[in-house]
């Protein structure tokens, strides 16, 4: 290998050149391996003992040809390479029939190392679909080659780690890529990013998790074995707490009652990262306290109860240790700047499925009202407030009470790992939580301040435009009215400051909002579509701190022709335009109105709730007849 072997060479050439260089190591893995192993029976067998247990090392093999899909993509880019890891005794071949669920790390490959940015970029963009397909996946890896200049990478939930320039044009650049080779070959499966307290059941297509029993410092070990029977969310995401949700049963459970798995990185608030190690994961904390307060209580909504909650631990060198991020670093915390993350597994009941199985609108408002009438009740009864209000956390219950047929769903509010106290004082100091989409303003912007009721109430509303624009189930994503669709979809594009000032414009007045954003929803959706406007109305138009905008001084604030057509019709009403007049900022007013905006704001979804059972049954009769009413 040297540079003149690579000028002029495509990227396509490019990969026959790597593949064959990574095979070359794995004979010599191969070899050596076979050696060690035959020497290690021999020495045990004069002895006349079992030869010791040892790490048993694998084969890092590249996948055939380049520039594929892999299965399990979830768009149509393609990778340009990719490495598995095979058993020891495999054949050294290129693999083939690529598959998310099986790659161990992705390759980009660039000409040029002036190029190096684009390879790490897509490199960040595709690793994703690790994290999506392999549930036991902790962390992930992936190289890039540009030129002869090589760089692994390792991710973690909060950033990637690069190693320094391989120049594979070099005898010690090579030597150092197969190090690295070499070291993977003979690590553990937990160094190399895989949890071994989880076993795929290929034939069930379900996973088998071993859950600790005690939440403690290590010393005592015992698990319990569930066994997933549904997933409710993967980790999608790059980055982030990679939260995980499944619908299982315990293994030694004859009776198949369902519970609700779930498997996160959170960040421990207030707390030391030792003593954050043994201690009960936030959510779980939260959870107790909520279900402590409602003991007592009648209710008629539903909310997630523990069954059993702890810190993942990891079996290494013969012992257990937290699964946190010292674990992946090897306990190496010099740096400082590192964020400190615990991974938790709290099982729940009761057991629900995602929010976009209701069939209908009237099942919709249904759910989101049990989700809020719970969200109130745990801010006055436990002095809570959830922080963030999303369509991954809000289930969906069937209903086969007596009441069924007006109330055919349940809502279940659950993820309380950014629940905070409203006492608490990290919420002032700027912190954002929550999901995109539907990130209130305030939040978005990192205000100062404490987070209130209002923020999640305007997720809500969000998350109401966004389901009404977008569909509420799969039926309806064929009604989408593309043409009214461009301002919402900002939403969830560019920085988090852009995004805030882009919905400041939307939401100050009902023509913005109107021509923004309740244009763009589905016909059909009548009732959505009042909710969503009583909604905006109590937020945003409370008399004492109407609108959304006020100078910032910024004059390079989004804006749009639609917003500029509003902004005209509300000054030929009578109105003050959004660009006009500068004002104290109304979100920050409103918080002294919070008690009566949150009393409109209950009365509205209560409304909506009456009108919805109404639509209920009358679906219901219709459908006992043989025809159904409009949604």
């Amino acid at each position: 290998l040297n540079e003149e072997l690579f000028q002029g060479v495509s990227e396509a050439a490019m990969y026959p050149l790597f593949r064959d260089f990574i095979m070359l190591v794995a004979h010599h893995v191969k070899f050596g391996a076979e050696s060690l192993i035959a020497e290690r029976s021999v020495k045990a067998k004069g002895k006349r003992k079992k030869p010791s247990a040892a790490i048993e090392p694998v084969l890092i093999l590249p996948y055939n040809g380049g520039d594929f899909k892999p299965e399990g993509s979830d768009d149509r880019t393609k990778i340009d390479g990719a490495l598995a890891l095979c058993k020891l005794s495999s054949p050294i071949e290129p693999q083939g029939s690529p598959n998310y669920k099986d790659i161990f790390a992705i390759n980009e490959l660039k000409r040029q190392e002036s190029e190096s940015l684009q390879a790490f970029t897509q490199l960040v963009e595709y690793t994703r679909n690790i994290y999506a397909n392999q549930d036991h996946r902790r962390f992930a890896w992936g190289l890039t080659m540009c030129g002869t200049k090589v760089r692994g990478c390792l991710f973690h939930h909060d950033g990637v780690r690069a190693t320094s320039t391989m120049d594979i044009a070099s005898p010690g650049g090579r030597e150092r890529l197969v190090a690295l080779l070499v070291h993977w070959s003979f690590c553990s499966s937990t160094r190399l990013g895989y949890d071994t307290n989880m076993t795929r059941l290929k034939e069930e297509n379900a996973w088998e998790i071993r859950c600790p029993n005690h939440d403690d410092d290590g010393k005592r070990n015992s698990f319990t074995s569930y066994i997933t029977t549904r997933t409710i969310l993967n980790a999608s995401s790059l980055f982030g707490r990679h939260t995980r949700c499944y619908i299982a049963r315990r293994k030694d459970d004859t009776s198949g009652t369902e519970v609700v798995l779930k498997d996160s990185w959170s960040l421990p608030r207030d707390l030391k990262k030792q003593s954050a190690i043994l201690t009960v994961p936030d959510e779980a904390r939260n959870l107790q306290l909520i279900k402590e307060k409602f003991a007592s209580e009648t209710l008629n909504f539903s909310y997630p109860q523990v069954v059993t909650s702890s810190r993942a631990k990891l079996s290494v060198g013969g012992k257990y240790i937290i699964d946190d991020t010292l674990a992946i670093y090897e306990y190496d915390d010099g740096d400082e700047e590192q964020m400190y993350r615990v991974r938790s597994l709290i099982v729940t009941t009761p057991v629900g499925g995602f929010i976009k199985r209701v069939e209908h609108q009237g099942e919709l408002v249904l759910v989101l009202s049990d989700a809020m009438e719970c969200h109130n009740a745990i801010l006055e009864k436990c002095g809570l407030l959830h922080r963030d209000i999303s369509v991954n956390n809000i289930l969906v219950i069937r209903n086969d009470g007596d009441d069924s047929l007006r109330r055919p769903v349940k809502g279940l509010l659950i993820d309380y790992d950014h629940a905070i106290s409203v006492d608490q004082d990290s919420t002032g100091n700027g912190t954002r939580s929550g999901t995109l989409p539907y990130m209130s303003i305030h939040n978005l912007e990192g205000a100062p301040g404490k987070r209130s009721a209002l923020d999640d109430w305007e997720s809500l509303l969000y998350l109401i435009c966004w389901l009404g624009t977008f569909g509420i189930n799969s039926k309806d994503r064929d009604n989408i009215n593309k043409e009214n669709t461009a301002e919402i979809e900002k939403w969830r594009r560019g920085t988090m400051q852009g995004i805030a000032k882009c919905k400041r414009r939307q939401m100050n007045s009902m023509d913005t909002f109107s021509v923004a954003i309740l244009a763009g929803f589905q016909e059909k959706y009548k009732l959505l579509k009042l909710l969503a406007t009583n909604i905006y109305m109590a937020l945003f138009q409370h008399q004492g701190c109407e609108g959304a905008y006020f100078d910032t001084g910024d004059i390079a604030t989004p804006y749009s022709y639609a917003l500029a057509i509003a902004d005209i019709l509300n000054d030929l009403q009578g109105g003050q335009s959004s660009s006009k007049q500068p004002k104290p900022d109304p979100l920050t007013v409103r918080k002294a109105y919070e008690k009566e905006i949150v009393d409109d704001l209950l009365k509205a979804i209560r409304a909506a709730t009456e009108a919805s059972e109404d639509l209920c049954m009358q679906r219901a009769i219709a459908q006992g007849s043989g025809t159904a009413p409009n949604q």
